[in-house]
């Protein structure tokens, strides 16, 4: 039988150690938590179905308003979602809504060891598969200049959010929660801060990625969703806190998978991000600073399966045990 003789304390790096704290952030109950619950009455929750479904439309009716309206869209994007961007790109080439006044900028982009970023037009470049996936899918007559691309380069890594700010701004970012609790490739390492105004005001650089990352990043279908870390390339380069924090609104997407992936290790972070301490030390938690929107798919939002499950387990087992006369 189980017993609960053996203890352990997470591992050095984890900067929580309070084992009632972290149980207690494991089993909130999301679905309960939903609206304008938090420090910031303009950050909300909201547990939906289909988040992919929801982040293709917001966006399209963005860039709707913005052709309407004859209007800038500035949008910074996660990339590589192609399930979205297929679809988006299909919606767009049916209604005829033009995306000339769309600009797009990239959350992250994978590096080499060397710190030369990935070209666009390289397998191994995020941008590249959003080239791929929605501007090839366009229709020439709604189709942005390639000039509203604005792709991470070696050169303009410390400059990149700079280029953000010279268009007025980002009018809206969506991002996702990593599996170490960061944003996109901002985790605690690689912005190791003193305080929390501190890793506010951290801006774009080059990173290496905590292992987590690069271990979720190799479940993606360009990487054959084989978890094969050995062709995920070892560093990148990122918006930082900073940037993310000026965009004139920010949505966090949960259940941002590639196909036939699964978003269960996404419930623990998850939590973690919106219930913790607001804190440097728990990164992903400042979206709730933010004029925003965190919608997370029913599949994360749902309890996770943990210790008490046992309690059911063997009793089936014996069950069937005896049914098998053993």
């Amino acid at each position: 039988m189980f017993n609960s003789s053996f203890k352990f304390a997470p591992g050095e790096w984890f900067p929580f150690k309070d084992q009632k704290f972290l149980d207690e952030i494991v089993n909130v109950d999301v679905e309960a938590r939903q609206g304008k619950n938090f420090e910031n009455p303009d950050f909300e929750l909201k547990v939906v179905f289909d988040v992919h479904n929801y982040f293709a439309i917001d966006l399209m009716q963005r860039i709707r308003l913005a052709n309407l309206k004859n209007e800038k869209l500035v949008a910074i994007l996660p990339s590589p979602e192609n399930a979205t961007y297929i679809s988006l790109a299909c919606a767009l080439n049916r209604l005829k809504i033009s995306c000339k006044n769309f600009h797009v900028f990239f959350l992250n982009e994978y590096a080499n060891e060397k710190g030369e970023v990935a070209p666009w037009q390289s397998p191994f470049s995020k941008s590249g598969q959003f080239m791929k996936n929605f501007y090839d899918r366009l229709d020439a007559d709604i189709k942005m200049p390639i000039e509203n691309v604005h792709f991470w380069t070696t050169e303009n890594i410390d400059s990149y959010a700079s280029e953000i700010e010279k268009l007025g701004g980002a009018d809206v970012c969506y991002t996702y929660i990593t599996w170490a609790g960061g944003i996109g490739a901002i985790d605690l390492e690689s912005f190791s801060a003193k305080s929390l105004d501190e890793f506010k005001l951290m801006g774009s650089r080059l990173v290496t990625p905590a292992l987590e990352t690069i271990a979720q990043d190799s479940l993606r279908g360009m990487f054959g969703f084989a978890g094969d870390i050995s062709s995920v390339p070892p560093k990148a380069v990122t918006l930082g806190p900073k940037d993310l924090l000026s965009a004139k609104e920010w949505i966090d997407l949960e259940y941002l998978v590639g196909c036939a992936g699964t978003g269960t290790h996404q419930k623990f972070p998850l939590r973690l991000a919106l219930f913790g301490p607001l804190t440097h030390e728990n990164p992903a938690s400042i979206m709730r600073l933010a004029k925003g929107t965190c919608y997370v798919c029913s599949e994360v939002a749902a309890m996770p399966m943990s210790a008490p499950d046992f309690v059911d387990l063997i009793p089936t087992l014996e069950k069937i045990a005896e049914k098998e006369g053993k």
